[in-house]
Formats: C-alpha cells, sequence, structure tokens
C-alpha cells in the first residue's frame, strides 16, 4: 500500500488525501476504505504516473445488496442443520463419499431422518440417500461420513462463491480498491482522494502588555486529528481556511432500473363441446411502467474565505512573551489557492492513527489594549474585563478559543470569533470587580408634536423618551477605559451622545473611569409614535383639541367642521331610516296575521263581514307601506349624497 505523503482539512468536514510511492512494472495497488467512504473516494479518486506509465481500470469490492448476489445462486446455507440442509438441496448432484475406509460414489437422493432406539430414547438421525454409480440406492449415516467431495465443477464453484459472499457480508464495513499499474520498470506513483475528515480546530495564547507602549504576543495552535486506519508518518499538511462546494453522490451503490413486462399473447384452450355452447377465453396482460425515482444530492453551503498576508514582527513584550517565542518554534507559509487561504506547515508532521496533534500555525506581535465592557445581559452589577485586540498579524484568524496570560500569570478564558486582517474586537475574559454599576430608566411621553393624512385617517404624532443612566463607581487605584454595549430597537434614535461602534443589536459608548471615580452616562432614547383618527367619523372635540394645540391650521379646522357636520347629518338620517323600517316590519307583520285569519274564515254571512273588513284594512296598509318604502327610499339616496360627498372632501385635505 502506498503510504500517505500528504493531507490537506479543511473547515467544512472533508480532507485531500495524496499517496506517494514506487511500483514496478504491471504492480497492482491495493487501498482499503471504509464502506462509508468509497462514494467520495470513486467521485475524486485522480491517479498520476510519474515514469511514463498509465492505470488500467480501478475494481472495488461491490455494493450490490447481499440478498440479491445470494439470490443468483443455485444453492443457499440454512442458519441450522447446515449439513443436512445444505446436502438436501442439491439432488442429483454427483458426489464422492468416504466412510471409514472405504468409499462410494453416486449421485445425491436427498437426507432421510431415521429413528432407532437407543439408551436414553428413540433418537432421530440424518442419513445421506445415494443412489451409487450401479444403481444401488445406498443409504449413510452423516456422522459416519469422513469426506464428501463433489464432482461437478460448477457446483464447486458456486459453494466457493457463495461461502465468499457470506464472508464479505461479515466484514461489511472494508472495502477493498485495486489499481492496476501498467508500464515498465521502478517508476513514482501518486494516487489522490477526497473523504470526510473531521474538521481542523484552533486554539490561541495571548500574552497581554506589561504596559501601554508593549505589544501583545499572540500565539495560534492547529488541532488536527488523524481518524484515518494509517499513520501519517513526515506527511506534508496543510490546514484550509474556506468553504468550498462539497457534497456525497452515491456512486457506490449499484442501480437497477425495474423494466416493464411484457407477455406474450396467448389463445386459452378450448373447452370440451357442449350441446348449449362452446367456450372460447383469450388472456391478456398489459404492460407495466414504474416510476422513476429522482436522485437527492446534499449539499454543503459554501462561503468564500478570508485572504491574509504576513505582517512585520513587533519586539516582545514580556519575559514570558520571550520564553514563548524561544520555546515555540512555528513552521508554517500563508498561501492563497483561489478564494481558500492555506496555512502550509513547512515541517513535516507525524500523528498515528487514532490520534490527534497540536500544531503551532501562528505566533506574532498584534496591537492589544486592557478595557471593561459593560453589558447588563452579561452582567448586572460589574462590567468584564476585556482586551481589545486590533488583528495587525496580516492573517485572517479562524475562531477559537483564548487563552490569557498578564504578565507571568494566567488572567482568564474568552472566545475569539473570526477576524479578518485590520478588524478591532472587545472580547471579554474575566469579570472586573473592583468596578461597580448601577442604573435608572425614566419613560417620559411627549405632547402631540404635527398631524398628517394618509388615505381616510389623521395621524396624530407625538414621542416617547426613554433616558437611561449608567453610575460607575470604581474601586480601582488605575483608570480603565470602559465600553458600555446598549441594547437598541429599530424603530428608536439616539439623542445623547454619538456611540463608538454600532453592533447589530447594541450601541457601544466609551468612556474614561478614573480611579476610585465616581461617573454617570446618561443615553436618551427617541421613539416616534401615533395615533390614528377616522376622518369621516371626526367629532367636533376632537378637531378643537387640534386645533387648541396648533396642529392643524384655521382652513382645515373649517374643512373638518364641515365634515362633522355631514356626518352628524348622516348619523341622524341614519336614525331616521332605521325607525321608519322598524315600522315597515312591524305593519308586514300585522299583515301577515290577517292573512292567517283571513284563511281561517268561512262562508257565512258575518264571516262573509269580517273578511271585507280585513281586505279593506289591507288596502289601507298596503298604501301606508308604500309610503314608507319611498320615504325610506328618500333618506338613502340622501345618506349616499352626503358620503359622497365627504369622501371628496376627505381627498381635498392637505395638511402639507
Amino acid at each position: 500500500m502506498l503510504p500517505i505523503t500528504r493531507v490537506v482539512l479543511f473547515k467544512h468536514g472533508v480532507g485531500y488525501f495524496q499517496r506517494t510511492g514506487m511500483v514496478d512494472g504491471r504492480d497492482m495497488i491495493e487501498l482499503g476504505f471504509k464502506a462509508a467512504q468509497m462514494n467520495d473516494v470513486l467521485k475524486s479518486l485522480t491517479a498520476l504516473d510519474y515514469g511514463g506509465g498509465s492505470f488500467a481500470a480501478l475494481s472495488y469490492d461491490s455494493e450490490e445488496p447481499l440478498d440479491r448476489r445470494l439470490a443468483e445462486l443455485s444453492m443457499e446455507i440454512p442458519p441450522k442443520s447446515a449439513i443436512s440442509a445444505f446436502l438436501d438441496q442439491l439432488k442429483g448432484a454427483t458426489v464422492s463419499v468416504a466412510q471409514g475406509s472405504s468409499s462410494i460414489s453416486g449421485s445425491i437422493v436427498g437426507i432421510e431422518e431415521v429413528k432407532r432406539t437407543g439408551a436414553n430414547g428413540m433418537l432421530t438421525e440424518p442419513h445421506l440417500a445415494i443412489l451409487s454409480d450401479d444403481a444401488k440406492l445406498v443409504r449413510i449415516p452423516l456422522l459416519e461420513i469422513s469426506e464428501l467431495t463433489f464432482e461437478d465443477d460448477t457446483i464447486k464453484k458456486d459453494l466457493r462463491t457463495l461461502l465468499d459472499i457470506l464472508f464479505s457480508g461479515l466484514r461489511k464495513d472494508r472495502k477493498r480498491l485495486s489499481i492496476q499499474a501498467v508500464g515498465d520498470g521502478m517508476r513514482k506513483v501518486s494516487i489522490s482522494y477526497v473523504i470526510e475528515a473531521p474538521v481542523w480546530k484552533t486554539s490561541y495564547r495571548i500574552v497581554l502588555p506589561g504596559s501601554p507602549e508593549d505589544k501583545a504576543l499572540l500565539q495560534g495552535w492547529a488541532l488536527v486529528d488523524n481518524t484515518t486506519e494509517d499513520d501519517w508518518k513526515q506527511v506534508s499538511l496543510s490546514l484550509v481556511a474556506g468553504l468550498p462546494i462539497s457534497f456525497i453522490h452515491d456512486l457506490y451503490t449499484p442501480r437497477y432500473r425495474q423494466r416493464p413486462v411484457i407477455e406474450v399473447e396467448e389463445e386459452a384452450a378450448v373447452a370440451p363441446p357442449v350441446l348449449e355452447a362452446s367456450l372460447d377465453s383469450m388472456d391478456m396482460m398489459g404492460e407495466q411502467y414504474p416510476e422513476e425515482m429522482a436522485e437527492q444530492m446534499p449539499m454543503r453551503s459554501a462561503a468564500r474565505a478570508k485572504r491574509m498576508a504576513p505582517a512585520a514582527a513587533a519586539p516582545p513584550p514580556a519575559p514570558m512573551a520571550k520564553l514563548a517565542r524561544k520555546s515555540t518554534q512555528v513552521h508554517t507559509r500563508t498561501q492563497e489557492v483561489g478564494d481558500l487561504f492555506a496555512y502550509e506547515i513547512t515541517h513535516p508532521v507525524d500523528v498515528a492513527s487514532g490520534r490527534s496533534a497540536l500544531v503551532p500555525i501562528l505566533q506574532k506581535d498584534t496591537d492589544v489594549e486592557r478595557v471593561a465592557i459593560y453589558n447588563e445581559e452579561v452582567r448586572e452589577k460589574n462590567p468584564m474585563t476585556a482586551f481589545r485586540i486590533k488583528n495587525t498579524t496580516g492573517l485572517t484568524l479562524e475562531g477559537g478559543p483564548v487563552t490569557v496570560f498578564e504578565g507571568d500569570s494566567y488572567v482568564g478564558e474568552a472566545m475569539l470569533d473570526t477576524m479578518r486582517k485590520d478588524e478591532k474586537r472587545i472580547t471579554p475574559y474575566s469579570v472586573e470587580l473592583g468596578i461597580k454599576v448601577s442604573k435608572d430608566r425614566i419613560t417620559h411621553r411627549e405632547n402631540y408634536t404635527r398631524v398628517s393624512k394618509h388615505s381616510q385617517y389623521i395621524y396624530k404624532h407625538y414621542r416617547n423618551l426613554l433616558k437611561t443612566t449608567y453610575h460607575f463607581h470604581s474601586g480601582l487605584d488605575r483608570a480603565m477605559t470602559t465600553y458600555v454595549d446598549h441594547r437598541f430597537t429599530y424603530d428608536s434614535r439616539l439623542d445623547t451622545m454619538e456611540p463608538e461602534e454600532i453592533t447589530d443589536n447594541f450601541w457601544r459608548f466609551k468612556i474614561q473611569v478614573s480611579a476610585h471615580e465616581k461617573i454617570d452616562l446618561e443615553v436618551t432614547e427617541i421613539a416616534h409614535e401615533t395615533e390614528s383618527v377616522h376622518i369621516p367619523g371626526i367629532s367636533f372635540y376632537e378637531i378643537e383639541s387640534l386645533a387648541k394645540q396648533g396642529l392643524i391650521a384655521d382652513s382645515i379646522k373649517d374643512q373638518l367642521e364641515s365634515i362633522a357636520e355631514m356626518a352628524e347629518s348622516i348619523s341622524r338620517l341614519s336614525e331616521k331610516r332605521d325607525k321608519l323600517e322598524e315600522k315597515i316590519q312591524r305593519v308586514e307583520d300585522g299583515q301577515a296575521r290577517l292573512r292567517e285569519n283571513l284563511k281561517a274564515l268561512g262562508t257565512s254571512s258575518e264571516e262573509a263581514k269580517l273578511r271585507q273588513k280585513y281586505v279593506t284594512k289591507l288596502g289601507i296598509e298596503e298604501e301606508q307601506l308604500e309610503k314608507l318604502r319611498k320615504e325610506v327610499d328618500s333618506i338613502s339616496e340622501q345618506i349616499e349624497t352626503l358620503q359622497d360627498t365627504i369622501e371628496k372632501a376627505v381627498e381635498e385635505l392637505d395638511f402639507s
């Protein structure tokens, strides 16, 4: 097997592996992979011959389902009574059977269970029944057979294939891949492929400066894991900070298409003649077409890596930094490949199979300031001690944990997000107990400031003020630059000092807290809000209120009052129409009762008089109903006219 000579690990869960070595003539190159790796290997495998040779076809263990491979054979080995049940399948097979010192040749007839009486009662023993070459039927106890030889070469081959298939099913997680080299003499070849691999990780150590004039030492390490079955010996290692597109596609599993079955049309047999009739039938089978199954390709999203270039070194800031610089030698160079950025480890790396390694990739001086940052959602009563780092390393720093030292002492830990070149970041690493923080909040609503109109609504605008005061009390013997994160909402604006920075959710203010000082920071937010008034239904009281507050001009007031008068007229007319409709309903209900009474009257003279009275009353009420309905229609027309007039008046309103 060719040894692994180069490994490239990516941030999205794959690794590029290259194997390099020597072959002679037509050597067969054997490789082994896990079954889960075969799709990636078949998709990415590349073979190079540096000596003018070539490669023949690649072969590998099939992933054809075990049941399908076994179904192609004419025999099987049952899980129980393997010998007797297996031989019983091979009826007619020619065999040679050795029984003690004698042997017999013939064809298998089958297995017969023979009962006999033993010391412990009735026993059942399997016997092999054979038709011998001289046409004698012989029965041989299986326990007395010392050797059985199959004379048929096909059976021998099928049995060997059957056992190979069953054995390969026991080691299904390991697949062999063979590549035939074609050429003359000794020559160099390489085989490369991409398979799933653990993501490489980063961790940092930072030594804070002892004085403002010094720079901090930033040291970076990469953590790599060898989960392959090969040891990495003197391997060229690269760590890529980028996300090229990668996906899994099933190339390994054999695919079969179900085809339609077309049967030959056959005429059914004719039934025997009968005096009454003759019967003639025909059976026809139609075609069946299976549905096509679409394949899926899960995609890993791609993102561009950050570009980086090395920066000049700065003098060491502290004794610990000097020792760290001498004790840890970083052997890396940076390289841009397209949109990807790679740390190339210049010294060969050794990592045993199943083990991990910590590889130094960065040692640079960078700009760091010790500060405090307060965020009430992180800690309510104290700020956090933090370092404000500017990435002057010339490299993009991958995110990872940071262990922080000050002088020769450990002072805390932090998480560093991915940082681009020259980007600034505040990273907390401990609680600053020397500074106490309290806060007050006051909400105040101002009067209406103006009005506006949209569609059929007047919007009255006002402001809500939220004033937050942060009280800082320092017990430190030194001054501390302090940042304050104040959460904001997107529908508010700031009415105070300008923030130093703005994040996705916070304004970040910067103040200087001197030794043993009490200092306040006031943050005032303004939220603009509105209340709406429906113009067609506006009241005289609302109009008077708007005028007194100076929100509308006299001309607008007159227009609104005219609209309000028309609205009141509509209200009065609607009330009158409602009463008329109620009266109409009462008359109609009375007519219904009269009509029911008419149906119940007979033919007597008195009932005839009563009928005449009812009919006369119905006639009078019909005339009354006609007048009432006309009056309702007239009122409805007046209301509709007033509504149209109001709608036009609302459109003509201009608050500009």
